[in-house]
């Protein structure tokens, strides 16, 4: 089964829609996907209505961010419960910490010079994030391309980076789990942690919860998936994997880096 448990739609920061992705996951040979937008679950039932027309299997997903002492950490919230009552309600307050960031975002680069007009951006997607703004400072020409915005301005550390309340990571897991949902920690590359490090950091999150590591993210290399899958099979984890696909310049494009998960990873997520 080659699977892609990590993309991104224009209802966060990606340009492709819910029914784009799932069109172009069928195209390219994939069985199994999850839309995964930053803090919505906004394009799920479309993509989901699709994946079905099309007798493609679907998780239902979103990517959660949170930090842990400065520490950017996302989280993959899997077959969350979309339908309970409490849902859209702690969903929006979750979105509206993704909201204060923007604004202070913006806030900060207008110090800098660089005018971003935050109402335009919303009314163009469903959810703004970094990526979406550093693509409008790309097109009005402050910068020549993403990863310049991103090295300049927006990246963790940068004159424009603004770190404001969030979510940590035990709350986002708990949150998932609230949800009947199953909570993977994402691109666990991204902590820049060793391996004592990255063990110890998981450790509380397994108490809480956490149900799964994504091994298989298409920037590591044959050492670091050999790492986190057997962190997963030491903390009876899941193992998924994703291409992180945003657009041609964010992720791998779609299909060129899916994963076959093992029989215990189909078994948990009910694929």
């Amino acid at each position: 089964m080659k699977c892609d448990l990590h993309i991104h739609t224009n209802c966060s920061d990606g340009i492709f829609t819910p029914e784009d992705i799932v069109d172009m996951a069928k195209e390219r040979g994939l069985d199994c996907i999850a839309i995964t937008d930053h803090d919505t679950f906004d394009g799920v039932e479309r993509a989901r209505a699709k994946a079905r027309e099309l007798g493609l299997k679907y998780v239902v997903g979103a990517e959660i961010s949170s930090v842990d002492n400065g520490l950017d950490v996302h989280v993959l919230a899997y077959n969350v419960d979309i339908d309970n009552p409490e849902f859209k309600e702690v969903m929006s307050k979750i979105a509206d910490l993704r909201n204060q960031r923007n604004i202070a975002i913006v806030a900060k680069l207008a110090e800098h010079g660089i005018n971003i007009d935050l109402d335009a951006l919303k009314k163009q997607v469903n959810s703004v994030g970094r990526a979406v703004i550093a693509r409008e400072m790309v097109r009005l020409g402050y910068c020549s391309d993403v990863v310049d915005v991103f090295e300049r301005y927006l990246g963790a550390g940068k004159c424009c980076y603004v770190q404001t309340r969030r979510l940590t990571p035990l709350e986002a897991v708990r949150f998932t789990l609230h949800f009947g949902g199953l909570a993977v920690l994402a691109h666990p590359k991204q902590l820049h942690m060793n391996e004592s490090e990255f063990e110890q950091f998981i450790k509380p999150l397994v108490k809480a919860g956490l149900a799964g590591i994504e091994a298989n993210y298409f920037t590591h290399n044959t050492s670091e998936r050999n790492f986190y899958n057997k962190m997963a099979k030491k903390y009876k984890l899941i193992a998924t994997g994703g291409s992180d696909f945003h657009d041609y310049t964010h992720g791998v494009e779609l299909g060129t880096k899916s994963f076959s998960p093992t029989g215990y990873t189909r078994k948990i997520l009910g694929i």
